[in-house]
């Protein structure tokens, strides 16, 4: 299944709206602007027509002085100058203007067949005229029983607004993209708590139960927040459940077997010499079911365990549990050799620590023989620690080293122990976020296990 960003889906969804509002935003703007730009064409047209009516104004106020000089209605006064007609032809292709006195034409820009589809009203008009669109208005003057109109082509409306559409497409676009770029990083910054809220999950351990505290996160996350809570509670109460589950179970297999042992010690004190040995096989069988409950018990308490970070001397910590072991073997039966010598203070679990160096020096013990030799190398990188303990018994084929990490897995089927003492001690330093490996010594037989555990993160 493809996997989905939930920053790329909001953000996809977000700048459609985006560019729908930029859009209409564009839409809004040009259409005021087009108004804006007609508004301003319209005063345009006022002002014109004001300006000619001023213009030949003193020429209409000297024919209301001079009667005499009024002429036939067919023919046209000289109300402008040529000074005054050359300022509105600069651009004839665009404008015209006709002066109407008792409805006849007595003053024009030009005489072209368009001015005589000048519409003869007051006020604003739209007309047809030579194939194009026109708007003109009549400036009326009653007192001079005058009409001037001008008019202008629409199509200069539209070279109008073009320069102030280039204006304002730049800045929207800079905002569309500006705007863009703030979004992307506002909901990277917005989604960082839920990438906080998965790096907390993650630094947890397996036995981390404890509830988030819900001051510390968003509203938005309560939900989260409380299912995560909920489902810690859940299992908190299973792993309890689990726990009081294998406590009585190994109580309950370890008196038995207790009681077979020592009816199988009583056995042999009784029984015939060459009954002896299936006494001792009996005792051994019994002694791997020991060894297989507590190995079992120790597998499932590992799970619910809560990983406590102290400083811990860890030369010391081998050298007490060295010390357990030379009690239990025969003298000279195996030698022990630790570095440093001095302490190696490091920053971790001690009884999960405890737990991995004992499976590891018991299985180097249990595989040396008589007279072998076992060596221990501590080493703090600062970083992470690694334990090396390397004895010089046959050793594990490559082939077979991983497997014997595993639970229940031996060398052979009559191999010694109860295939879990490496598998606990895994397990142990998976928890401490670390890891261990095997190995073959490379001056000779035997097995080097080493396992490295991080710092406190």
């Amino acid at each position: 299944m493809k996997r989905r960003s939930l920053a790329a889906a909001l953000y996809r969804r977000i700048l459609l709206l985006l560019a729908i509002a930029g859009l209409a935003m564009a839409g809004i703007l040009y259409v005021v602007a087009v108004r804006e730009v007609r508004l301003a064409a319209d005063h345009q047209l006022i002002n014109a027509s004001r300006m000619l009516f001023v213009l030949m104004r003193e020429e209409l106020d000297e024919e209301r002085r001079e009667p005499d000089r009024s002429t036939p209605p067919d023919t046209t006064p000289p109300l402008l100058s040529a000074e005054d007609r050359e300022a509105f032809r600069t651009n004839p292709d665009w404008g015209m203007f006709v002066v109407f006195r008792r409805g006849v034409p007595i003053a024009q820009s030009q005489d072209h067949g368009e001015t005589q589809l000048i519409p003869m009203r007051a006020g604003f008009q739209n007309f047809e005229a030579g194939g194009t669109s026109w708007r003109s208005y009549g400036l009326p003057v009653p007192e001079y029983d005058v009409l001037v109109v001008v008019a202008e082509r629409s199509a200069a409306h539209d070279l109008a607004f073009m320069p102030i559409a280039r204006r304002l497409a730049l800045p929207l676009v800079v905002l569309v993209i500006g705007s863009a770029g703030l979004l992307w990083l506002a909901l990277r910054r917005s989604l960082s708590e839920i990438r906080r809220l998965g790096a907390d999950l993650r630094a947890r351990g397996f036995a981390d139960l404890a509830p988030l505290k819900r001051e510390e996160w968003p509203d938005d996350l309560a939900p989260v927040v409380l299912s995560l809570n909920r489902l810690f509670a859940r299992l908190d109460h299973a792993f309890e459940l689990e726990q009081a589950f294998t406590d009585d179970v190994a109580h309950q297999l370890r008196t038995p077997l207790a009681a077979i042992r020592v009816q199988a010690q009583l056995l042999r004190k009784m029984a015939a010499p060459d009954l002896r040995p299936e006494a001792d096989q009996l005792m051994a069988a019994v002694d791997r079911a020991n060894d297989l409950v507590s190995g079992m018990l120790t597998l499932a308490r590992l799970d619910a365990t809560a990983i406590e970070r102290v400083p811990t001397d860890v030369c010391a910590l081998v050298a007490d549990l060295v010390a357990e072991q030379v009690l239990q073997l025969p003298a000279q039966s195996v030698a022990f050799s630790v570095s440093p010598d001095g302490p190696v203070v490091f920053e971790t679990d001690p009884a999960l620590l405890k737990i991995i160096l004992s499976a590891l020096i018991e299985n180097a013990v249990r595989h040396a023989g008589g007279g072998g030799q076992i060596a221990i190398a501590i080493t703090d990188h600062g970083t992470d620690l690694h334990i090396a303990v390397a004895d010089r018994g046959p050793g594990i084929p490559p082939e077979d080293r991983e497997r014997l990490l595993r639970r229940f897995e031996r060398g052979s089927p009559h191999a010694p122990g109860s295939g879990l003492g490496l598998s606990i001690a895994a397990r142990a330093a998976t928890i401490l976020g670390g890891a261990m490996g095997l190995d073959g010594r490379g001056d000779g037989p035997g097995l080097v296990a080493t396992v490295r555990i991080p710092a406190k993160a």
